[in-house]
């Protein structure tokens, strides 16, 4: 495995180095790699090889944890320091196949960083440990594969970068890599404005905040330092950015590598992001920075939470002909709109001509393929999560005021080299469901299977703490 970037803005010689050797490469699915845009921009699938995942250390108290008066705001306050063991758990599970750099914003953090990696090696909680079943003590699982077969946390480089954070969703806040016509790599800055909470700066007019956000309970955080993290990132991945007028998050695009995106039209064509432009111009903007020829729309949710319905949450590519999307029994419209305007989609890409529809799958010669994942039940997430978290616990308020912001979601699973690293909730019927499907779409990756349960209380999962940046 090559080694990973020198990273500048590292902790000095106190940066964390964990590594170790993965399974043997897979071999990509694509026949040949597509035409880039018409000015040479590129997003590799996430299944191509990457060089480093970064994350980010953030859960900052300015952020998480701001109302002790309230049941929310304690369940918040602990729930944040269960969501930094979770990041710290994530990135030492990624280690494991590929390089990590982890942002931190002082050296508080990083000195409690290492504190929680110590304990995890450890194996001191059960959430570190290896498990045989899903039995909801949230184990490590990993079915079939013996454990001797698991390489070991400390092999690939686990990095300490410092930077200033508010937040620990980098795959918003963080640059998206894409490769240009020489295959060098540039950095996309999208120009994050807290998922629309604040104007825009890059010189659209018509700027709208949406009031529902604030009536559904959605509220404004601090943002200014996130909003440096896309330059940062990419300052030390030593990648040229890419600007841009488009205002969107990394987890609002997803691709196959060959010319096809999904997205949902409640995200990116919305005014407290893009006001004015047409969808025909956004997908303009996505062809040159990204190389997306063909997009499937989704409608997706304005203002119902704070992303706007991220397609990540909903839809993934597993390989250049196969689309694997959520069943959302418990989070999809009741008129199942999504789903039904993605399937048409999907439709419409498998009646193009067999020449065009080659070209977008890769050089597949059949259809594009769909599959679904299913979604755990509330309840059980929620009495899972109190029974497992009694030493810091997040569960004060009840099961239905806690699933308003919990965020259980097997499909915002992270595929890393080798490996795809997925949340288990609790509920140990979709459990297993959903880590059979993965292993089954994954034939030739170890599946790991570990605890979020901070992450999943704090509106998010691994994907929306993961941003690849992909080997040139």
């Amino acid at each position: 495995m090559m080694g990973r970037r020198t990273f500048l803005g590292t902790v000095g010689a106190a940066g964390l180095a964990l590594g170790l050797t993965g399974c043997a490469e897979e071999e990509p699915t694509v026949a040949a790699k597509p035409k880039p845009s018409k000015d040479g921009y590129r997003l590799p699938a996430e299944g191509e090889p990457h060089e480093v995942t970064w994350m980010a250390y953030g859960a900052t108290p300015g952020v998480w944890g701001e109302e002790p008066s309230t049941p929310y705001g304690r369940d918040l306050t602990n729930a944040r320091l269960v969501a930094r063991q979770d990041l710290v758990r994530l990135a030492a599970t990624i280690s494991r196949f590929e390089p990590v750099a982890l942002l931190v914003t002082s050296a508080a953090d990083e000195a409690e960083a290492r504190q929680f990696l110590a304990a995890i090696v450890a194996g001191t909680s059960p959430k570190d440990q290896l498990g045989k079943a899903l039995d909801g003590s949230g184990r490590i699982y990993i079915g079939d594969v013996k454990p001797s077969e698991l390489p070991p946390i400390q092999t690939h480089p686990l990095d300490l970068v410092l930077v200033p954070l508010d937040d620990l969703w980098v795959r918003d806040t963080g640059p998206v890599f894409v490769t240009d016509a020489a295959g060098k790599l540039r950095g996309v800055d999208l120009n994050f404005n807290g998922w629309g909470q604040e104007p825009i700066a890059t010189g659209l007019g018509g700027w709208r905040k949406d009031p529902k956000k604030a009536a559904n309970g959605v509220t404004d955080q601090p943002i200014a330092r996130d909003r440096t993290v896309a330059k940062a990132i990419a300052a030390d991945s030593e990648a040229p950015l890419v600007k841009t007028w488009l205002t969107m998050e990394g987890g609002g695009l997803e691709v196959n590598g060959s010319g096809l995106g999904v997205a949902t039209e409640s995200c990116i064509l919305n005014p407290n992001r893009n006001p004015g432009k047409t969808k025909a111009e956004v997908e303009a903007e996505l062809r040159r920075l990204f190389g997306v020829e063909r997009m499937l729309w989704m409608p997706g949710r304005p203002g119902l939470e704070v992303t706007d319905w991220h397609v990540d949450f909903l839809a993934r590519f597993t390989s250049p002909g196969q689309l694997l999307y959520a069943s959302a029994e418990y989070g999809e419209a009741a008129d199942k709109r999504d789903r039904k305007l993605l399937l048409k989609a999907v439709d419409q890409i498998n009646d193009l001509p067999a020449d065009q529809r080659s070209k977008l799958l890769g050089g597949a010669s059949g259809k594009l393929k769909t599959a679904t994942l299913p979604e755990p039940d509330p309840a059980e997430v929620y009495k899972t999560y109190k029974a497992r978290n009694q030493a810091l616990p997040f569960t004060e308020r009840g099961a239905d005021e806690f699933s308003l912001t919990a965020a259980p979601g097997y499909i915002g699973y992270y595929e890393a080299n080798d490996c795809i690293v997925m949340g288990q909730y609790g509920d140990r019927t979709t459990d297993q469901e959903a880590f059979d499907t993965i292993s089954e779409l994954y034939p030739d990756k170890v599946v790991v299977q570990i605890t979020t349960d901070g992450l999943c209380t704090g509106g998010g999962t691994i994907h929306c703490a993961t941003q690849q940046q992909p080997r040139v």
